[in-house]
């Protein structure tokens, strides 16, 4: 610690810094943003006098002065850390961000093997534990395990290689941002995202990407599930990697809804043994084992085809009962499954929540509150997309619930929500990125109609309330330009994307 102090106080040799004072200020920085806990309650101290001192004067303060406090204070322990401190060699630059790093990779270590010991003493013979009411005290295996979970999620995004700052007047930033450029140019796919295959929606967002939280806002019944489900099936189209959390329905439904999908997927026009059937596979009649026989054999041939598409992702689904995911879950569920994505060379590029409100609060962290603990851990769903994968980032996709008086307004309005429908939930509109929402009536699910609207794009500029079409019979969500184009055999994908 004291090397890492040394760096961040202003000593001079003679007249002079001994580090100049641009670079005294971006250890600073670097510093305040490391997490790196000081420790030792002197440390503790003098880095408040630090930070007291910075706050109000706009400087870093000179050695000389926390001596005199020091003194003054009659803090002992401070006078002799500060005398070591100054004859310790400075470090700036990489070799500051270098020692930063070591520190803090120690106290991780320090710090994870205290979680495991603890753990392990629930196990044998319990923990107690300060709550806000009172001690509890944790014992057992289901509490072990729980109490592992909480704890150890810090650990799994501990560090990032992602650029979080720097100076974009340097010569060196400006450089390296023409050669962003450049490969963005080259690729302009590559930064978009993963398409709704809408495209009123997708000629706006361009994709959700990496590091979005995404809502799919509506009410009861209005098919929000249906439309997750389905931006599930244009990520695995478009070879990304993605998890789907299901809170509701079985594992064994949404399996089967996405390989109805693929029966509706466009290219099939171009098979002439199938063709008619495409999209006219019912999702209802695969559930209860009512195909005629051509259609099971259409069924059984797409099945074989969407097991064998080697451009296509991966897609994993885990079934869990709401008061089984917690934030913490969530985070294992999500690294788990990331791990074993790498060892194939693959990357984890989405996640689906089906849907956020089944979510519950970890024990650690609940208020008991079901708004402040709702809006929690929505924070938390953008602090995993913003962070996963040492920074990378993640698309979070969830559905969210509008309350009652919105549906009922959006009634009286042309099927048209505000963001103030969202219930129970300020963060929604906060935290997200994108906000889409689904209204429909008993009409117009007879017409197989939803109007899609957007109350929120951080990026640009929003769509215009348009209707799509939600065929019942597959489950396929498309425009009504999609239904022109499924006569005229047109192939599905992102080419006619505008990407200007």
């Amino acid at each position: 610690m004291k090397e890492i102090f040394r760096s961040i106080l202003n000593i001079k040799k003679g007249t002079k810094p001994t580090i100049p004072l641009g670079e005294l200020r971006k250890n600073y920085q670097e510093f305040l943003s490391c997490k790196i806990n000081p420790e030792d309650p002197s440390y503790i101290k003098m880095y408040e006098w630090i930070e007291a001192h910075s706050r109000e004067f706009k400087e870093i303060p000179s050695w000389e002065l926390l001596y005199e406090r020091a003194q003054k204070e009659g803090e002992e322990t401070i006078l002799v850390n500060l005398k070591e401190i100054a004859s310790l060699v400075p470090y700036w630059g990489g070799d500051y961000k270098a020692i930063l790093k070591d520190k803090f990779n120690e106290q991780n270590r320090d710090s994870f093997r205290s979680v495991i010991e603890n753990t392990w003493k629930i196990v044998n013979s319990g923990l107690k534990t300060k709550k806000r009411k009172g001690k509890q005290e944790l014992k057992g295996i289901a509490d072990a395990v729980s109490y592992f979970s909480s704890n150890s999620r810090d650990f799994i995004i501990s560090t990032t290689d992602v650029k979080t700052s720097g100076d974009i007047r340097s010569t060196q930033e400006t450089e390296e941002a023409k050669l962003d450029y450049q490969k963005r140019k080259r690729d302009p796919a590559a930064k978009l995202g993963l398409f709704t295959n809408l495209n009123k929606i997708d000629e706006v967002f361009r994709g959700i990407k990496l590091g979005d939280l995404f809502i799919i806002a509506a009410y009861v019944g209005q098919g929000k599930s249906t439309f997750a489900v389905n931006l599930g099936y244009q990520g695995i189209v478009q070879g990304l990697n993605g998890l789907f959390i299901s809170l509701e329905m079985t594992f064994e439904e949404m399996r089967d809804m996405i390989y109805v999908l693929h029966t509706a997927n466009l290219e099939w026009f171009d098979n002439l043994e199938f063709k008619k059937l495409m999209g006219n596979i019912s999702y209802s009649k695969v559930r209860y084992g009512e195909l005629k026989e051509k259609e099971e054999q259409f069924y059984n041939v797409a099945l074989d085809d969407f097991s064998g598409r080697a451009n296509y992702g991966q897609f994993r689904i885990l079934q869990a009962s709401g008061s089984e995911m917690t934030p913490s879950r969530l985070e294992m569920e999500l690294e788990n499954y990331r791990a074993e994505l790498e060892e194939h060379g693959k990357t984890l590029d989405f996640c689906i929540i089906d849907y956020v409100g089944l979510m519950v609060q970890d024990k650690e962290r609940k208020y008991g509150d079901f708004n402040i603990d709702l809006n929690n851990i929505i924070k938390k769903l953008k602090m995993i997309s913003l962070s996963f994968d040492a920074g990378r980032g993640l698309r979070v996709i969830t559905p969210f619930q509008i309350n009652r008086e919105g549906f009922k307004e959006a009634e009286k309005n042309g099927g048209l929500y505000k963001l103030r429908h969202l219930s129970n939930a300020n963060e929604a509109e906060r935290s997200s990125d994108g906000v889409i929402t689904l209204f429909t009536t008993e009409e117009m699910k007879e017409m197989g109609r939803v109007k899609f609207g957007c109350l929120k794009n951080r990026d640009g500029r929003i769509f215009s309330p348009f209707e799509g079409n939600i065929d019942f019979t597959s489950k396929w969500v498309k425009d009504f330009a999609q239904e022109q184009k499924d006569a005229a055999g047109d192939s599905m994908g992102i080419q006619d994307i505008n990407l200007d």
